[in-house]
């Protein structure tokens, strides 16, 4: 059975973001996790001054279809997270969320609903660093340019040290751009990964990435997340 993930991005209001968060993680999560069939993975703040303010993405995996089905008749009116859906409106103007589908060669493929997995790191530990990409491949180069990402770009990542790959996702059918992938990588070395913020791209060479990756795509946007405290997966 399939491991469904769902990727939100929630706008929060401002002055708004610590009553957000205390919910979602007192509230929320454990009601969303009661019955063992979905589980929240990573919570992320959007780092300052980054992209837009007061923004947070989750993303939570649910066990197959009729666990997404399930879920969905929970937050639909009458179900039992109905009301806390309610509230977590009005610390946020808006939630945008998509479902995604594992790549072939993604790290990270399926969750074990049956054990959870101990705390990634202790509560007084630093937050994690991710690079979070959604890239646009050429209209009908979708199947190319997921293989080109784990047959060139995983390769070359893992041999650098400096960032890992934790998963690589497609858009589901019908829940938003067809000819999109989202790249999660885990910052391992931040004074290298500084470098380039602060002095740009190194000259490539051929069979490089950066130019692979022009054959497949030519548009892209990198956020950079910073874990909460209370993430379940650092």
């Amino acid at each position: 059975m399939a491991t469904i993930f769902l990727h939100e991005t929630h706008e929060i209001s401002g002055g708004r973001m610590h009553e957000f968060e205390a919910r979602f993680r007192d509230r929320w999560l454990p009601a969303l996790e009661r019955d063992g069939d979905a589980r929240l993975l990573w919570f992320w703040h959007l780092t300052h001054g980054t992209g837009a303010s007061y923004q947070t993405v989750s993303i939570t995996a649910f066990d197959g279809w009729n666990a997404w089905e399930r879920h969905v008749e929970r937050v639909r009116e009458g179900g039992d997270l109905r009301p806390l859906t309610r509230d977590l409106a009005a610390d946020r103007r808006e939630v945008t969320g998509k479902l995604l589908l594992p790549t072939p060669w993604s790290p990270l493929r399926a969750i074990d609903f049956r054990t959870r997995p101990a705390p990634a790191k202790s509560p007084a530990a630093k937050p994690t660093m991710h690079l979070h990409d959604t890239c646009w491949p050429f209209p009908g180069g979708l199947d190319a340019y997921v293989d080109a990402l784990g047959s060139v770009f995983y390769p070359q990542v893992r041999g650098t040290k400096m960032i890992d790959v934790e998963a690589c996702w497609t858009t589901c059918p019908g829940t938003g751009k067809f000819h999109e992938v989202l790249l999660l990588q885990r910052i391992l070395d931040w004074e290298r990964f500084s470098h380039l913020l602060t002095d740009g791209e190194s000259t490539t060479r051929r069979g490089d990435w950066m130019e692979e990756g022009l054959k497949h795509r030519d548009r892209w946007e990198s956020k950079l997340l910073r874990t909460a405290a209370w993430s379940p997966l650092g």
